[in-house]
């Protein structure tokens, strides 16, 4: 975007060129490098709209895109957390189940299964929550994409048809030059 950007600006310098080169030509040929002049201008302000144009609808999507994705691997380290926790949970009350009777505090056992009952709920919840997020990503990011593409499509199909139309006409003038007739003035 940025070269394109740095290329308009050349184009300008050519069209005032050709633009002064026109004026000192033979009729035919001057309409032939004035149209030429004319294509670049239309070259120039159509790049400049399709830069315009793609920041909008191609790199700002694509940026939101990477946002809703970054969100859903924070719903998914939060599940990973809840998980290990669920371990944790399971293997601490495996340890107090073997305790001997003697050594355990008053509650351990029941302490530690309610440890472990939050943390499956907790684990569930979590889980829950990434298979939504999942859900609800993947089908953003399919109808984002399909967008996004279709833009892209659009864009340059507007930029390129534009600008040849525009050599079309070129070419029109081009064979327009009278050589016979002109070289004689």
């Amino acid at each position: 975007i940025n070269a394109v950007e740095d290329v308009t600006k050349e184009i300008k310098k050519t069209v005032a060129a050709l633009k002064g080169y026109a004026e000192t030509e033979t009729p035919s040929l001057g309409q032939a490098v004035g149209s030429l002049a004319s294509t670049f201008e239309i070259i120039e302000k159509e790049s400049t709209e399709k830069v315009k144009r793609l920041r909008g609808e191609y790199i700002a999507p694509l940026n939101d895109l990477l946002i809703g994705l970054q969100k859903l691997q924070t719903e998914q380290d939060e599940a990973q957390k809840a998980t290990k926790e669920l371990e944790k949970a399971e293997k601490h009350l495996s340890k107090v189940q073997s305790k001997p009777k003697e050594k355990l505090k008053p509650n351990e056992i029941q302490t530690a299964e309610a440890e472990l009952k939050a943390a499956k709920d907790k684990n569930a919840k979590e889980e829950n929550d990434v298979k939504v997020a999942t859900e609800e990503f993947n089908k953003t990011k399919l109808a984002d994409m399909q967008t996004i593409l279709k833009n892209m499509v659009d864009i340059e199909t507007v930029f390129h048809k534009k600008i040849l139309d525009s050599v079309a006409t070129v070419k029109v003038k081009a064979d327009a030059i009278k050589i016979e007739e002109e070289s004689k003035i």
